[in-house]
């Protein structure tokens, strides 16, 4: 329910104030190029208009300002909004962002909400580990041999199931957080690199976790891997060969 609250949040029409980040015009309005942020509209329009126009214009505002720049005969001015979720030319959410950016709060809420989310999941795989190590410690002197080590080898999975989703949550989100935080605090310009962050880097937590949990998927990578191996090997005897027999 706070996953899709959160994403309709931007959608509002009430709210575009807030997460419009400009405007990207039809090829035939040589006044504007690119994409527009609303203080670049409000240079155009003081310059026009006057210095008397406010400071905090809506968009709906500066819709009809720019309507009343031109007659009739200039035909429609064809316009698309730049939002919250196509701010770098891809439809992701925006994660970088600087001081005074409109969506600063409510981006850096969710970052935070991600980080504690992140922290409690290792904790409390932390403790699920720690009880299953006491537990089995405490069974392993009741038990047969056999049994012993069955019970030791299913633990020592756990272990490592447990390790691996903890350490695949800490890789993806916590390098993440700090590059968001230096491009906040302007340390680093990182607006280059969104696109491949957001596409390459933060989908490696969902993609890991089904290798994780199951055994299967892992296992036939595995297979794959070692078929991939051995048939380069038996492709390098091959050519091995034929440059032998050539040599002689």
């Amino acid at each position: 329910i706070y996953a899709a609250t959160l994403s309709f949040i931007p959608l509002a029409d009430g709210l575009k104030d807030f997460f419009v980040n400009g405007l990207s015009y039809s090829r035939n309005m040589n006044l504007f190029l690119a994409a527009v942020s609303k203080q670049n509209h409000i240079n155009v329009f003081r310059a026009y208009y006057g210095n008397r126009l406010r400071e905090d214009l809506s968009w709906d505002e500066i819709g009809r300002l720019l309507n009343d720049m031109f007659t009739d005969n200039y035909g429609e001015i064809g316009r698309k909004k730049i939002h919250f979720y196509g701010n770098a030319g891809v439809c992701l959410f925006k994660y970088f962002v600087k001081t005074n950016d409109p969506q600063f709060l409510f981006v850096w809420i969710n970052l935070m909400v991600n980080l504690a989310s992140t922290c409690v999941i290792a904790i409390c795989y932390m403790m699920i580990l720690m009880f299953a190590n006491r537990t089995a410690k405490r069974l392993h002197g009741m038990m047969a041999t056999n049994d012993g080590n069955v019970r030791d080898s299913r633990a020592e999975r756990l272990q490592k199931s447990i390790t691996r989703i903890i350490l695949t949550n800490l890789v993806c989100w916590v390098p993440f957080l700090l590059i968001c935080l230096c491009h906040t605090l302007d340390v680093v310009d990182a607006t280059p690199f969104y696109s491949i962050i957001s596409i390459l880097v933060l989908p490696i937590n969902s993609v890991t976790n089904p290798m994780i949990y199951d055994d299967f998927i892992l296992k036939k990578v595995n297979t794959l891997f070692v078929f991939v191996v051995d048939g380069m090997r038996y492709v390098g005897k091959k050519i091995s060969l034929l440059c032998y027999k050539n040599c002689e």
